[in-house]
């Protein structure tokens, strides 16, 4: 298998973590960035360091971006996963909050898909970018505004590069999971909670890290060639209707 360099955002834990083992275990040369040190020292001890870089910074930090632009000098795939939330009430919600969510979830996944195609095209790589959106991005939630705005965005995002960047033969892809269980200390603390969203997913289950993860390798497979401009719904049903 010749080398393949998959760029992963939001990597150092949970289905950014997830998405990275499946692609390392498939073989592939990774570049990984991790927003937190402690994250990036545990990582350091999975991975072979010969096919594995880690990257530490802020995907916000115009600097980072620069570095990271310089020091990868091509891909293959790329994963935008790197996310945060908001769950305030919608006239709670200040300027800074709508900064902080829309740069991370959206502005971010701009500018790195811009940067990083630039690259495939110069080294004619037919490509594919996976955009890792939310159920919450086709439909709307309480207390989730910005969030919303934000994964809405990333959707447009989906659909219109891919027109742009068809000719190249570089694929855009999202992926719009449900709530997915990230941690057993979640499990355990907040059941009342999940049982309640549970309820609502027609088929009675989260979405799984390793479903994700799975998911997101396929789609940059031969045998997802003629997929692109579209998002799967990884939602148990959620979004199908009432």
């Amino acid at each position: 298998m010749k080398n393949i360099y998959t760029l992963i955002t939001g990597a150092g834990r949970g289905i950014g973590e997830e998405i990275a083992m499946e692609f390392y275990k498939k073989g592939h040369s990774l570049y990984l960035l991790i927003h937190k040190k402690k994250d990036l020292i545990r990582l350091r001890m999975l991975f072979d360091p010969k096919r594995v870089k880690l990257f530490l910074g802020d995907i916000n930090d115009q600097k980072f971006r620069r570095l990271i632009s310089k020091k990868i000098p091509y891909i293959n795939n790329l994963i935008n996963n790197a996310a945060t939330t908001n769950k305030k009430f919608f006239l709670d919600v200040t300027l800074k909050d709508i900064d902080k969510v829309l740069n991370t979830n959206f502005r971010s996944s701009f500018i790195l898909t811009q940067i990083f195609t630039k690259k495939m095209i110069k080294k004619k790589i037919k490509g594919c970018v996976i955009n890792i959106g939310s159920q919450l991005g086709i439909i709307g939630a309480y207390n989730r505004s910005i969030y919303c705005c934000s994964k809405f965005a990333l959707e447009g995002l989906t659909k219109s590069s891919s027109l742009d960047l068809a000719k190249f033969g570089i694929r855009v892809v999202g992926i719009n999971p449900t709530k997915t269980l990230v941690s057993d200390k979640e499990a355990k603390s907040q059941k009342k909670r999940l049982k309640i969203i549970r309820d609502k997913i027609p088929l009675k289950k989260f979405s799984t890290k390793k479903e994700i993860a799975e998911i997101t390798y396929f789609l940059t497979t031969k045998s997802a060639n003629s997929i692109t401009g579209t998002s799967l719904n990884v939602d148990g049903g959620w979004t199908v209707g009432k």
